[in-house]
């Protein structure tokens, strides 16, 4: 069967899929560049979107008139006998110009409409799927909350994993408890990087926020926020230890130290020997990924990677890559953490069969959550009633945690301490009573 043979009303349902089908393509590109502007004053996401719908429209229309032109002067050539003369020709194409006006008509609302459904269906998609977690439903909402709080936006720090089906059917149980005792919808704001979730909650993008220690002191210098809770481990601990990994077949592994107090000068040593070329941290914002084993192995030792290193170390950005790029060899030796490689073992069990631990910190203490402090006083306390007297064991250990303690910005000053001393120590003050904080700072 011909495509002109088809049946008008069949061919329009045809064309209305092939325009909601682009439609829905369109809106979601429109959708993720916008995204990227919103620090914009001047409203561009807006104006972009309306300029490519205009000329996606204008797009649309001209095919469909070209498409109904040739389709008309086509059948005016069929329908006319061998024998009628040249008039007979003319009188039918000139009822077909008469006819065109009602087939732009036709083909611009159909476009339009097409455009009005693949909206409806953008949203749809838009408000269901939000990368890389799937975001909990929305309850109902109270037109008496501040218009702040209709939605509480939550920035969740870039180590935490959502790799298997489990972990983020973990994530979403605990979104929807937390919906349940709030009473307001409450959505997963992704970040990538440290800096993202730093932003976040200071630009008012998200008001709720999973930090690390040292992300959140950076956080913290704008006074935007406070902590009030921190995890507490399944074993009872309040922190956790940051780690150098390296591959179990490297050189390296083979005759590590087993002193804590001196696998620092191992590292050292190693680096020296040639036996530790290449080198990852995770983020310049980490407390377990970067400040802590830059300040105790590195500056501690008065020496910088930069410098020490033959080739520059890598940023990876999360604990995961960092575990990962060191199990496939790809790296000698990386930043990580205790939380990270327990999950690690979990989400991937032959990778974590392939890493050794050549150095651990002292303790770290464990993760800080933080809100806005221009939050309403009652959703604060909501937000803290949630988290203090959480008890779904179901979802807590999964995630390692036996539950929530409360907790203020001064449980993580020895944080701002590693940070200090490492910036003094940098910039060329060195001497023997700052290598004494620093050997005390790091000393498990």
């Amino acid at each position: 069967m011909k495509f002109r043979e088809i049946d008008g009303r069949i061919k329009i349902l045809l064309l209305m899929f092939c325009e909601i089908l682009l439609g829905v393509i369109i809106s979601l590109i429109i959708s993720r560049i916008s995204s990227k502007i919103n620090n914009v004053k001047i409203n561009l996401n807006h104006v972009l979107f309306m300029l490519i719908i205009f000329l996606f429209i204008i797009c649309c229309v001209l095919v469909l008139v070209k498409y109904f032109q040739k389709i008309e002067n086509k059948n005016s050539q069929e329908d006319i006998p061998p024998d009628q003369s040249a008039v007979s020709v003319t009188t039918k194409l000139q009822s077909t110009k008469k006819f065109l006006p009602s087939k732009i008509f036709v083909s611009t609302s159909l476009v339009v409409a097409g455009f009005v459904a693949a909206f409806i269906v953008q949203k749809i998609l838009n408000n269901s799927v939000i990368p890389p977690l799937p975001v909990a439903s929305p309850t109902a909402i109270s037109t008496s909350i501040p218009r702040v709080t209709k939605v509480l936006k939550f920035a969740l720090l870039p180590t935490l994993d959502f790799k298997t089906l489990e972990e983020q059917e973990n994530w979403n149980n605990f979104i929807k408890d937390m919906e349940r005792t709030l009473g307001i919808p409450v959505n997963i704001f992704p970040v990538q990087s440290y800096k993202e979730a730093i932003e976040a909650i200071n630009n008012n993008d998200a008001q709720l926020a999973w930090f690390g220690g040292q992300a959140y002191i950076e956080a913290a210098k704008e006074n935007n926020i406070e902590a009030f809770a921190q995890t507490v481990n399944n074993d009872g601990s309040r922190g956790y230890y940051s780690y150098l990994i390296a591959n179990k077949n490297q050189p390296i592994s083979q005759v590590k130290s087993l002193d804590k107090n001196q696998s620092d000068h191992y590292i050292i040593d190693a680096i020296k020997k040639g036996l530790l070329v290449t080198f990852a941290f995770n983020d310049k914002n980490s407390t377990s990924g970067f400040l802590i084993p830059n300040l105790c192995v590195f500056a501690k030792n008065g020496v910088e990677p930069e410098t020490i290193l033959n080739n520059p170390p890598s940023f990876l950005r999360s604990h995961e890559a960092t575990a990962l790029a060191v199990a496939d060899q790809r790296v000698d030796v990386a930043t990580n953490n205790s939380e990270a490689l327990a999950r690690l073992k979990k989400s991937h069990p032959q990778a974590y069969q392939k890493i050794e631990i050549l150095w651990e910190s002292r303790i770290i203490p464990s993760d800080p959550i933080a809100y806005r402090k221009d939050l309403p006083e009652n959703i604060k306390k909501n937000i803290q009633k949630f988290f203090y007297n959480y008890q779904n064991q179901t979802v807590l250990n999964i995630m390692g945690w036996s539950g929530f303690e409360p907790a203020s910005s001064s449980n993580w000053d020895i944080i701002g301490d590693f940070d200090h001393i490492t910036k003094k120590i940098k910039s060329g003050a060195s001497n023997a009573q700052l290598q004494a904080e620093a050997q005390r700072i790091c000393s498990p």
